[in-house]
């Protein structure tokens, strides 16, 4: 596995996500792009060397010039028309952990102009993607709860993806708060700076809120932007 994180230095618990991951699949540090290390030529040189690619930062889509939809990386972006040039025949998964990676006004199921279609068209043979610019923070849950159904050999992708939604869907305040708040709260802790101070403290409010919720993340938003595109 390959992953590309917080290519922009300003996404908070993309780090959290992250870290969880290169601990499940114990990745290297140098298929690890974090912050500055991910540049354009980085990304493209990763994308050579690796079979599972989890890509964790921003993206955006252009529903005017779809070719210029884009995924933002620390020195510049890859858009979808670099996508089309490349050639991938090694990488088999791709999760794009990022927003509007199959965002599209087109009709079509399939429509071949989006981010997702760029990395199927380069040789990918699955790829996990977003309908719209999804949460930081339910992403980053999600994320594990999909890898963590993948590595059943038991379910295919779309099943693993499934199994990932109604895992979020049904997480109750009491299991964010008894399974999950004490890391996130030190993942917060660790990231803290003087910058960004503020929204940490944001963040770490709104944890608390999340676990007095019943079901905090029961909203379609937070789950049902996920698909899967590929085989299965």
């Amino acid at each position: 596995m390959g992953i590309v994180e917080n290519a922009t230095g300003d996404l908070i618990f993309t780090g959290y996500e992250c870290q969880n991951l290169a601990q499940m699949f114990q990745v290297s540090k140098h298929h690890r792009l974090q912050y500055q290390q991910a540049t354009v030529n980085n990304y493209r040189q990763l994308t050579k060397q690796v079979q599972f690619l989890h890509s964790s930062h921003h993206a955006s889509a252009d529903l005017i010039n779809p070719l210029d939809s884009k995924l933002h990386l620390f020195d510049g972006e890859v858009t979808l028309g670099d996508l089309f040039t490349w050639r991938l025949p090694e990488l088999t998964d791709v999760f794009l952990s990022c927003c509007e990676t199959n965002l599209t006004v087109s009709k079509a199921n399939d429509d071949i102009l989006t981010i997702a279609a760029g990395f199927l068209s380069a040789g990918a043979q699955s790829v996990v993607s977003t309908l719209w610019a999804v949460d930081d923070f339910a992403t980053a849950l999600f994320c594990l709860f999909y890898y963590e159904h993948r590595q059943n050999p038991e379910y295919t992708r779309p099943q693993a993806l499934h199994k990932a939604q109604t895992d979020l869907r049904n997480l109750t305040g009491k299991q964010l708060n008894d399974k999950y708040r004490q890391q996130l709260e030190a993942h917060l802790q660790n990231i803290e700076t003087e910058e960004n101070k503020k929204l940490v403290v944001k963040m770490k409010n709104n944890l608390a809120l999340l676990c007095d919720k019943d079901y905090p993340f029961i909203n379609p938003y937070y789950w049902a932007g996920f698909v899967s595109g590929g085989l299965q």
